[in-house]
C-alpha cells in the first residue's frame, strides 16, 4: 500500500469568528491539542497579528487579554507536525505580509541575500549595453596615494558580433526574407570591427537561432541609425536560449567565436 505523503502543514482551521473562541475554547484546545503551529489574527479582512506556538489554545486565550485584545476579531491555525521549520515559517509570512501588530519583522537565519547579486549581475548588463555605442575607458578607482592606472579603452576586446533583439515576425519577414536589419543604432567607431550580425528572438521563441555575415552596413534613411545587409542567406545557429540573468532590450556585442560554442544566452557574452 502507497504510503501517504506528508506535509508541513498538517492541519488548519481558517477564517474562525473570535467569538468562536471565547465561547467554545474547549472545542479549539481539543482539536489543537499536542500540536505545534502558527496562528494568524485578523481585523476585518485584513491580516493584523502572525505567531507560532507550541501551546497554540494558551496563546489565543492570553491575545484577549493583552495589547491585541481589541484588535482582532478572527483567527486562523495552522497546525504542523513538528516543530522544526516553524519559525522559519512565521518569519516568512511576517516578511511578506509585515503585519501591523507584530514588532518585530522576522529573521531567517543562514539565509544569502541575493540583492548584491542582483545589482552586480544589473550593472554587468548595463555595462554590456553600453558597449555597442562604441569605445570608452574605465577608470579604476583609486586613492590620492594611488599612482593612476592606464586607462583601457573598450575596443580592445576582441569582438567582431552585434546581436539585435527582434519580435519574431521582424525576424521573419526582414532577417529571412529580405536578408538584412535595420534601423540599429551603432557607433562609427564599432562599425569597421563588424563581421557578423545575430538576431535574438524575442517573443515565445526566446533563442538566438540565425546569424548572418555582414556584406555591408550602410545608414538607414535620415534616422542617424544603420542597415546591415547580409552576405547571401541568414545562417541557423543553435538555438541559444534565453537564459538566466541574462536580458536583451538593445544590440549587443560579442565575439563570433563566443557565440558559436555558446549553449545558453548567457554563455554567448
Amino acid at each position: 500500500m502507497k504510503r501517504r505523503r506528508t506535509g508541513l502543514v498538517v492541519q488548519m482551521l481558517e477564517s474562525i469568528p473570535g467569538l468562536a473562541f471565547k465561547r467554545f475554547p474547549d472545542v479549539v484546545r481539543e482539536l489543537a491539542h499536542g500540536r505545534n503551529g502558527v496562528y494568524a489574527l485578523y481585523s476585518g479582512d485584513r491580516l493584523y497579528y502572525v505567531g507560532l506556538a507550541r501551546d497554540l489554545r494558551s496563546r489565543l486565550k492570553s491575545h484577549l487579554k493583552d495589547r491585541h485584545a481589541e484588535e482582532w476579531d478572527r483567527f486562523s491555525l495552522y497546525l504542523t507536525e513538528g516543530d522544526e521549520h516553524l519559525k522559519e515559517l512565521e518569519s516568512l509570512v511576517l516578511r511578506i505580509a509585515d503585519p501591523k501588530g507584530n514588532r518585530v519583522k522576522g529573521k531567517l537565519s543562514g539565509t544569502e541575500d541575493l540583492r548584491p547579486r542582483l545589482m552586480r549581475r544589473i550593472r554587468e548588463m548595463q555595462r554590456a549595453e553600453l558597449d555597442v555605442f562604441g569605445p570608452r575607458t574605465v577608470r579604476p578607482a583609486r586613492t590620492r596615494k594611488e599612482k593612476p592606472e592606464r586607462r583601457v579603452p573598450l575596443d580592445e576586446r576582441k569582438f567582431d558580433t552585434i546581436v539585435c533583439p527582434a519580435h519574431e515576425d521582424g525576424f521573419k519577414e526582414v532577417f529571412l526574407g529580405e536578408n538584412m536589419w535595420r534601423a540599429i543604432r551603432i557607433s562609427d567607431k564599432v562599425i569597421p570591427r563588424l563581421k557578423y550580425i545575430a538576431i535574438y528572438v524575442s517573443d515565445d521563441v526566446k533563442a538566438i537561432t540565425h546569424y548572418g555575415r555582414v556584406k555591408s552596413i550602410q545608414p538607414w534613411k535620415r534616422t542617424g541609425k544603420y542597415a546591415v545587409l547580409l552576405k547571401g542567406k541568414a545562417i541557423p545557429i543553435g538555438p541559444i536560449p534565453w537564459g538566466n540573468w541574462v536580458a536583451i532590450q538593445g544590440p549587443r556585442l560579442t565575439a563570433f567565436r563566443k557565440l558559436r560554442k555558446a549553449s545558453t544566452l548567457a554563455g554567448a557574452f
